[in-house]
């Protein structure tokens, strides 16, 4: 089990000040984008808030030995047994069922000695009930007996124009067949040459044991984009990244990963990038749940958030991409108050080393049913 706990400091204040400063045309701060060491730096806890974390830890027999720390030391990472951890929190650990089959282990309340409560601002996994779940638009096969003419001509119609500055939308897009000569028309990039593609990158998110076939990515490019489909075999121009055991399976899906249509998600980000991006490099980041990880009968599959697993790692990287699009969410009453403040300051560090961070609003768009 991975025990996080941070000392904050004023670190998530200052990353969101600083963003917003950074980010206004108006403001005297405007681009001045920070490095991976300014960061860390700016959002470091204080040695008080560390000291008294590491003495909390001593006193139930946990040594320094036993910790990881992220680059900043704003968190810390323990593996213990819950036993332990229950010893720690006050608390107890249930398994908690989902209607769909899934198990979580989590605890739903959880305390803290008076004096550190200005010096933790989260411990988890213990009262998030996150569910990660693809926000992909309701894209399914058509039987062949069941393709309405007029939209497979479309398709045709489409794959074979050419492109052009004078195409007009209404001539590249059809409701049916939204390709990336349509999303390129439309934004008007059809003809643009990126100036400085090996220094530019864009990256995206993969999860839930989704990744993006390189196959099948070929494919969908070699009818839809043609110039771009050695992209899909190219170690450079597209390539993974995978995060504590992330799925990358590169073979076909048998008959029950079909059937429950995996990849789906991880194609359809992977086509549309390079579809309207290339030749900018793309980075796909599949990520696992966060290791040690010990399946048993009453939890099977890992449980660990994979979206903080994710940001702690990009958070440690030097070198990242200018873009990142993630195209999962979760629902917001499943997620603590005092977690989602802690991970929208991580993403705010993120942004104040200039990286732009794009989230799907669901299949249906905002509302009650997106």
């Amino acid at each position: 089990m991975g025990l996080k706990p941070f000392g904050p400091g004023k670190g998530g204040t200052r990353s969101s000040e600083y963003i917003s400063h950074v980010s206004d045309p108006d403001h005297h701060r405007y681009g001045e984008h920070l490095g991976f060491d300014e960061v860390n730096d700016l959002i470091k806890p204080g040695e008080d808030s560390v000291n008294l974390v590491h003495e909390w830890l001593r006193d139930h027999g946990i040594g320094e030995d036993r910790l990881s720390y992220s680059p900043a030391k704003d968190w810390v990472k323990v593996s213990l047994p819950v036993a332990h951890v229950e010893r720690l929190l006050n608390t107890k650990y249930a398994v908690y069922r989902h209607v769909d089959g899934t198990h979580l282990v989590r605890a739903p309340t959880w305390s803290l000695p008076t004096h550190l409560h200005n010096h933790i601002d989260t411990i988890q996994p213990t009262n998030s009930f996150l569910r990660a779940a693809p926000k992909k638009s309701n894209v399914m096969p058509i039987a062949e007996d069941e393709q309405d003419m007029s939209d497979l001509s479309a398709v045709q119609r489409i794959k074979a124009t050419s492109p052009s500055p004078d195409l007009t939308v209404a001539q590249a897009c059809n409701v049916s067949a939204v390709t990336p000569l349509c999303l390129r028309t439309l934004y008007g990039t059809i003809n643009y040459d990126p100036k400085v593609p090996g220094q530019n990158k864009i990256g995206f998110t993969n999860y839930l044991s989704e990744t993006a076939n390189r196959s099948d990515v070929f494919l969908f490019l070699n009818q839809f984009r043609p110039d771009a489909a050695q992209a899909a075999f190219d170690m450079v121009q597209f390539r993974f990244e995978i995060i504590a055991n992330g799925d990358n399976q590169q073979t076909p899906n048998n008959a029950t990963q079909l059937a429950a249509g995996k990849d789906l998600e991880g194609n359809l980000d992977a086509e549309t990038i390079l579809g309207i991006s290339y030749p900018t490099p793309l980075i796909a980041y599949n990520t696992g749940g966060s290791p040690p990880f010990k399946p048993d009968d009453n939890t099977p599959t890992n449980t660990n958030e994979p979206y903080l697993v994710w940001v702690q790692y990009v958070l440690a990287q030097r070198d990242l991409p200018q873009v990142i699009s993630t195209s999962y969410g979760d629902d917001e009453q499943t997620v603590p108050q005092a977690y989602a403040r802690r991970v929208c300051n991580q993403f705010a560090q993120l942004g104040v080393r200039g990286v732009s961070l794009l989230f799907a609003s669901g299949d249906d768009g905002v509302g009650p049913d997106g």
